[in-house]
């Protein structure tokens, strides 16, 4: 530790530049991490607000809760199962959409549930469901877009009219709000002619029998074989509610992508601690084989090095994970999805600390070749 501290005092614009790099690098990460927990907030903010522990998607060998399709008989059976407390059917669909009064075009992901069962929003301001047959309660997210309640709200394409009686706070589904209707008037918009049914006419009842997923709420001593087998029987796949976030649209591709980007940045600055102290321990070759003439061991002159890795490491991380944490709370302030989970960010520390230390401890097994004699000047 003598020599480390002697050198990080004698070189100190050298180390501070090193240290800068590290920093910044520190820095990045931890407005990484804050921006992946944010947009994933976003991506499936409504599906961490439902009160399911599982959901029930069709039979596929990538559920997707764009392309399940569930019929009457799949969620009957899921009621009646043993362990299963509560089983709705929930319904999916992606609009664009104008809000007449004000001729905004908007995109919005209509969400089908059936009034008075869990899936029943948490209303926020306004009127709950069942106040107006063609009522809907929209996401917060389209009330900071210019939605108000006692708006009218156009699909496009089958030009259902919604009639906005409510508003939830903010819940999305693939970065789209969500709007959530009566299943009834859900299924008109999803599976009904254009402008819906004629005056006085009904939608054919077989239509409502069809949803996207179904909605489980299973008690704690729920057997998950005997679902599993159900499974089998129905022709559907159940999954946690967290396992069902992989199923959101491009959830998987985000948070993959992102995370490759945090890494390579780890990588990156591996590369860089590693380079760092190759240089510097060649530049102290001589100086090394003279403490080593004077009989410091290999292994004391490694722990030194090192410690002297460690000291920078923490030193620049510390100061990187302060600036991060500034430049997240002004970014929280903005309209950009920024989210810090701590545990993320000291996961991300310790991968990146563990990165430069072994990146230094590759750089500095010179050390060991370093022969004594040079010191004395053979070389010359």
């Amino acid at each position: 530790m003598f020599l480390a501290l002697k050198d990080l005092a004698f070189a100190k614009g050298r180390f501070a530049l090193m240290a800068t790099v590290i920093t910044l690098v520190a820095a990045l990460i931890v407005i990484l991490s804050g921006m992946v927990s944010g947009l994933v907030d976003q991506n499936i903010s409504g599906l961490k607000a439902v009160r399911a522990t599982h959901i029930t998607f069709e039979l596929d060998r990538v559920p997707s809760y764009t392309n399940s399709f569930v019929d009457r008989e799949m969620w009957t059976a899921f009621e009646k199962a043993p362990g299963v407390a509560a089983a709705t059917p929930l319904g999916n669909t992606i609009f664009n959409a104008r809000v007449l009064q004000k001729e905004t075009a908007i995109t919005l992901t209509l969400w089908g549930v059936v009034p008075g069962t869990f899936m029943e929003p948490d209303v926020a301001e306004g009127a709950a469901f069942n106040s107006d047959p063609r009522g809907v309660i929209v996401s917060q997210d389209l009330v900071e877009k210019g939605v108000a309640i006692g708006d009218v709200i156009k699909l496009d394409r089958v030009l259902t009219e919604l009639k906005v009686i409510g508003t939830a706070a903010s819940r999305n589904l693939g970065h789209v709000p969500i709007v959530y209707a009566p299943m009834d008037l859900w299924q008109e918009a999803t599976y009904g002619p254009p402008g819906g049914p004629a005056p006085g006419d009904e939608l054919p009842k077989a239509l409502r029998d069809y949803a996207s997923v179904i909605a489980l709420q299973l008690k704690p001593d729920a057997d998950m074989a005997a679902i599993n087998k159900l499974d089998e029987e129905t022709g559907t796949t159940t999954l946690s509610r967290i396992d069902s976030y992989h199923a959101a649209p491009a959830y998987q591709e985000e948070v993959t992508s992102i995370t490759a980007i945090k890494f390579f940045m780890i990588f990156v600055s591996a590369l860089v601690v590693g380079a760092f102290f190759a240089v510097w321990t060649i530049q102290r070759t001589q100086e090394i084989g003279l403490v080593k003439a004077l009989g410091a061991t290999t292994s004391w002159l490694i722990r030194d090095a090192l410690s002297q890795a460690l000291i920078l490491m923490l030193g620049s991380m510390a100061a990187g994970i302060a600036i991060g944490l500034s430049l997240g709370a002004w970014i929280a302030t903005t309209r950009a999805s920024f989210i810090l989970v701590p545990e993320d960010v000291t996961r991300n520390m310790i991968f990146l600390l563990i990165a430069g230390m072994i990146g230094a401890a590759l750089s500095i097994r010179r050390i060991g070749k370093v022969d004594p004699i040079i010191a004395l000047g053979a070389e010359r």
